[in-house]
């Protein structure tokens, strides 16, 4: 049996509905009628990788304040992954905004296309508030350069994002 990289997302639209009973105001949130329910599922890649095409960075603190691919360590204080060899091509990602020291914003996560040049056009996918994550399949895979990362704000030791960070891939 083959490694696999298994996905689960679901997507809901939810309306904030103010309702007025007995002089009383509520705020409601509901599903929105148009959808009409979740929507999402399971993914499962078809690409098997090893052990040699995975891995991760815990808790690394976000340096980079403009787009820098994943492709090293440049865009954190971190000097290498903490575990695990960084593919060349990316099937899947997964970036969990954990924890902020000062005030950071948003981390903001990209993925470059068109070339494979970083930069040449950015897909802007995600912005991060503190403890919200994103998956991001990537079905033909893509140079781990082009998948970027970067946060509102750096400054070492008085605003830092910390982020955990899985790539995978072949």
């Amino acid at each position: 049996m083959a490694n696999e990289l298994r996905i689960s997302t679901e997507l809901t639209a939810v309306q904030d509905v103010e309702e007025t009973t007995g002089g009383n105001t509520y705020n409601i949130d509901v599903i929105d009628t148009n959808a009409g329910r979740s929507f999402g599922g399971k993914y499962k890649t078809l690409t098997a990788y090893t052990d040699n095409d995975i891995a991760r960075w815990t808790a690394a603190v976000v340096s980079a304040t403009s787009y820098d691919g994943l492709n090293n360590s440049d865009w954190t204080e971190a000097s290498d992954v903490t575990d695990g060899t960084l593919p060349t091509t990316v099937h899947a990602v997964s970036i969990e905004y954990v924890a902020e020291l000062g005030t950071v914003g948003t981390v903001e996560v990209a993925v470059t296309y068109s070339g494979g040049t970083p930069g040449t056009h950015r897909l802007e996918m995600a912005s991060l508030d503190l403890g919200e994550s994103v998956v991001l399949p990537i079905s033909g895979g893509t140079a781990i350069a082009n998948i970027e990362i970067k946060a509102g704000a750096y400054s070492n030791g008085v605003n830092e994002a910390k982020v955990n960070v899985l790539v995978a891939g072949v």
